[in-house]
């Protein structure tokens, strides 16, 4: 099932669900939400997936502020529910224009491997539109 929820510009909420046919055991869950005031931008991500579905279950977030001058800036994280552990943050500084969208982000993964350390990297971007995009080495391993 789905259904759907818009109360007005600012609000949507989008629910997604899985039940068996006894309509006891609930298979799939997805709940998105977004808020948007002005130039400020958030949304909201619960997935859970059991039995026959998947194993996933995760909390994520993205949030950003959009500058008048072209530029925004943004985060973003998940949380695993199965394991209780963060899974990444991602921050990012973008300027966007017609044809060209150049960026700095950093971005630290986790594992929920103990012998795998976590990853950081720190790199910028150049998007030439419609040509490509290219991404600078990792600037946090110089």
């Amino acid at each position: 099932g789905n259904l759907k929820i818009i109360p007005n510009k600012l609000l949507d909420i989008d629910y997604s669900f899985s039940l068996d046919n006894n309509m006891e055991t609930a298979n799939y869950h997805l709940l998105k939400t977004g808020l948007t005031i002005n130039n400020f931008v958030t949304s909201f991500e619960f997935l859970e997936e059991n039995n026959f579905v998947g194993k996933e279950s995760y909390v994520e977030n993205k949030t950003s502020y959009n500058f008048k001058n072209n530029t925004s800036l943004s985060f973003s994280t998940r949380k695993n529910k199965r394991t209780d552990l963060t899974e990444f943050y991602n921050l990012i500084y973008e300027y966007k224009n017609d044809c060209l969208v150049a960026a700095v982000k950093y971005n630290k993964e986790y594992y929920d491997d103990k012998e795998i350390k976590p990853e950081e990297s720190i790199f910028f971007s150049l998007t030439i539109k419609p040509f490509g995009k290219a991404n600078s080495p990792n600037l946090n391993q110089w």
